[in-house]
């Protein structure tokens, strides 16, 4: 099977056909009568590799420079083909092209996950890479003191020794891995290169200082590629399936503020959009009022709260209909979120006149739909037809959510190690939208913030454990109340 796409994109750049029209290059390229051929290159698998995959994905990640590319299960089986080592110019694999093996093999060559060997001795893989620029990436979980502790992603805490905690805190990416050692010699090269591994990925070597734009040419520099390890490469490259990760709760927007928030104006994310129907005049009247809710649990004391959502049926039954990213659990298809597409339909005969509907997910109000992103202008459309009046507004805008704050933006793969960090200090750190301010006072006498690495700040608008608040949006539509001419 043949997944060329986003794989070949990432190793060169462009998903289309490489090198069109380009012939093959020989393994002897002057080939003469009575002359000698010339001598073959002979390319091997780095022996410091370790393979993932996430679906149809593989990520290879290279132990000793902290690299990780993506590629399809082609292109990994094209650098397995090198196991045993062998001529660079046979390299050709049924499901590629002879030009395109040859540009792939000069990419994986130049980012070390091949490796030139040609005498029976063991290759040295480490000496070569003492003219690179390791640097700590920003994800990297550690604390500084008399020693170096890092955590890793799976909350595992790893206490360096003297002289690697010292080499460590010297890789700012503008010193050369040979003046980072300095006179410590080659034996302390194999334990600081062993922050690099996957399981670590606490290094990177880059090509160049971060001066000169290291960062910006390595696609991996901040990478810490979070999925499983393939048991069975070679299986999996053959078309075999992609290991399980690992059943975790997803991240919600909603479960980000389940608790009572600053930034809702101390309320939970439930309370604040139940505030937002009442805004609205969902609950005019006398109580007590009914509702529908389906994927949130709301906070309403005078009101009947359902959440079958088969109840959706009934007409002109509810005063509030409400669904909480639940898009991708309602079905896709015809490049459209049917499940909601109906939902907005159904929903429409459902509610009382006056009633108030909300469709709060992720997506975006002018791109297409996918399984994963929700159309909202897909979702506006079916409103109007329906005969509501609906706008998309942003999610942050219809719970009142100040956005303008500082909060703690570190990647829920990074969260485990930031939280067992914490707990050696005696705090719990659990998975919520932590406002800076928040963090700091919880440290406050317990722990040190200024000798902690992975602190991540930035505007909650931006960005919140993985999330981005900017990109879940909210459709608010209202049934028209009956007139009498």
């Amino acid at each position: 099977m043949m997944f060329p796409a986003k794989g070949r994109e990432e190793l060169t750049g462009r998903s289309r056909r490489v090198n069109r029209g380009v012939g093959h290059a020989a393994a002897c390229r002057c080939r003469r009568r009575g002359a000698s051929c010339a001598a073959v290159t002979v390319l091997a698998l780095s022996r410091h590799l370790s393979f993932h995959a996430r679906g149809d994905a593989a990520f290879v990640w290279h132990g000793l420079t902290g690299d990780v590319a993506e590629m399809s299960r082609d292109v990994l089986g094209l650098l397995l083909s090198f196991h045993p080592p062998r001529d660079e110019a046979t390299a050709a694999q049924l499901e590629l092209s002879p030009a395109q093996a040859e540009e792939f093999v000069g990419i994986l060559r130049a980012r070390r996950f091949l490796v030139q060997t040609g005498s029976q001795r063991r290759l040295d893989e480490m000496a070569p890479l003492l003219a690179g620029f390791p640097r700590i990436p920003r994800a990297a979980v550690f604390e500084r003191g008399d020693r170096v502790t890092l955590y890793t992603r799976a909350g595992v805490a790893i206490e360096l020794d003297p002289l690697t905690s010292r080499l460590f805190l010297r890789c700012d990416g503008e010193r050369s891995l040979g003046q980072v050692l300095g006179d410590s010699g080659p034996q302390a090269l194999g334990a600081l290169l062993r922050l690099a591994r996957a399981d670590v990925a606490a290094l990177k070597i880059l090509a160049k200082p971060v001066s000169q734009g290291g960062v910006q040419l390595n696609p991996a520099a901040e990478s810490t590629m979070p999925y499983p390890e393939i048991p069975d490469v070679r299986l999996y490259a053959a078309g075999g399936p992609a290991p399980q990760q690992k059943v975790a709760e997803e991240a919600t927007f909603a479960s980000l503020f389940q608790d009572p928030h600053p930034s809702l104006d101390g309320q939970t994310y439930a309370q604040a959009l139940a505030s937002e129907l009442r805004r609205r005049g969902a609950f005019a009247g006398s109580p007590p009022f009914q509702v529908l809710s389906l994927g949130l649990a709301l906070e309403l004391p005078d009101a009947r709260v359902e959440t079958n959502i088969a109840r959706v049926q009934e007409p002109e039954s509810y005063h509030a209909v409400v669904a909480s990213e639940i898009g991708a659990q309602l079905g896709f298809s015809e490049r459209k979120n049917s499940g909601l597409l109906r939902l907005v339909s159904d929903a429409a005969s459902a509610l009382a006149p006056g009633g108030v509907l909300i469709v709060a997910d992720y997506g975006d109000p002018k791109a297409d739909a996918t399984p994963q992103s929700v159309g909202f202008g897909d979702l506006h459309r079916q409103a109007e037809q329906s005969g509501l009046g609906a706008r998309v507004v942003p999610l942050a805008e219809v719970v009142n959510l100040d956005v303008n704050v500082q909060a703690l933006s570190t990647t829920r793969a990074s969260l485990p190690a930031l939280q067992a960090l914490f707990a050696a200090h005696g705090l719990s750190l659990p998975r919520r939208a932590w406002l800076r301010s928040e963090v700091e006072k919880l440290a406050e006498g317990k722990l040190d913030l200024s000798t902690v690495h992975g602190l991540q700040w930035a505007p909650l608008s931006e960005r919140a454990l993985g999330l981005s608040p900017r990109q879940f949006w909210a459709l608010v539509a209202t049934k028209p109340g009956r007139t009498l001419h």
